[in-house]
């Protein structure tokens, strides 16, 4: 991959921490409100029916196909690199240009998504949900592959889900829950076990403790992004224009995935470096 200036570099990621601010601060508008007031109803309705269980084992799935899914060597292709390692010395700005065709790629897709599960309505639903789920989900974890971030790890995953739960009708407010999360947990997996502990300094977490900790978060995430979801596929069940809602809906939210995941992957780029303004 051709090489930047330090200069160019450094120009690039300020640019970038602008727009991640900006975005971080970003009210919803008028019509994402009233969207989320409309739909909030049949939203509740909905969780009180599905099992919590149920959503978990859905996003546990559908991760494992997305993963399969995402290519990892023709991503390594595309930013010309041989192995993940070769990553690490890479600049923000040279990533930038493969991230935007994954999100170009993942748009054009949910567009067709949407106006195909669009043409049957209501019955289209449960596809459509899965369809936009997965395609979501492998959207974040190609674009994190860019990025360099490729352990198959519980940690990962959950990070994949923070990730999703900042996508579609997201206000500023909720978005600081679930980046600050994402910051306590990079905290958390980046920093190298210690050596040596001695008295009377706490020994680290048990591994169980830690497990227990991320199926309480993949249990409330869940119920965040099935609201996401619902919303967003109720849209498109309207009779006789569900193909054009869904195509316009779905193509709005998958922008939003991609916008969350660069941003998300961005930001913890960037602090594992020392280069994010904390």
């Amino acid at each position: 991959m051709r090489k930047v200036s330090p200069k160019a570099a450094k120009k690039f990621e300020a640019k970038q921490i602008a727009r991640i601010q900006k975005w971080q601060v970003r009210r919803l508008g008028r019509l994402a409100r009233l969207t989320g007031w409309l739909t909030t109803p049949v939203v509740l309705a909905l969780r009180a029916i599905i099992p919590h269980s149920a959503v978990e084992t859905t996003l546990h799935g559908n991760i494992v196909v997305a993963r399969r899914w995402a290519r990892e060597r023709a991503t390594l292709r595309s930013l010309g690199a041989s192995s993940f390692a070769d990553l690490r010395d890479i600049e923000l700005l040279q990533v930038d240009r493969a991230v935007r065709t994954v999100q170009g790629r993942a748009t054009w897709m949910a567009a067709g998504i949407g106006m195909v599960s669009g043409v049957f309505g209501i019955f289209g639903l449960p596809v459509g949900m899965a369809a936009t789920l997965n395609l979501a989900l492998r959207t974040i974890h190609r674009v994190g592959l860019c990025y360099g971030y490729a352990a198959p790890t519980e940690a990962e995953h959950l990070f994949v889900y923070y990730t999703l739960s900042l996508a579609g009708y997201r206000g500023p407010e909720d978005k600081a829950v679930s980046l600050n999360a994402m910051r306590d947990l990079q905290a958390k997996t980046a920093l190298p076990p210690p050596a040596v502990i001695e008295p009377p300094v706490a020994e680290p977490l048990d591994d169980s403790i830690r497990h227990h900790a991320f199926a309480i978060a993949h249990h409330d995430f869940s119920r965040e992004i099935t609201k996401q979801l619902v919303t967003v596929r109720l849209l498109t069940a309207i009779p006789g224009i569900g193909a054009v809602v869904g195509l316009i809906v779905d193509t709005s939210y998958m922008r939003s995935v991609g916008r969350a995941a660069r941003h998300a992957y961005q930001v913890r780029w960037l602090r594992d470096r020392g280069r994010w303004p904390e």
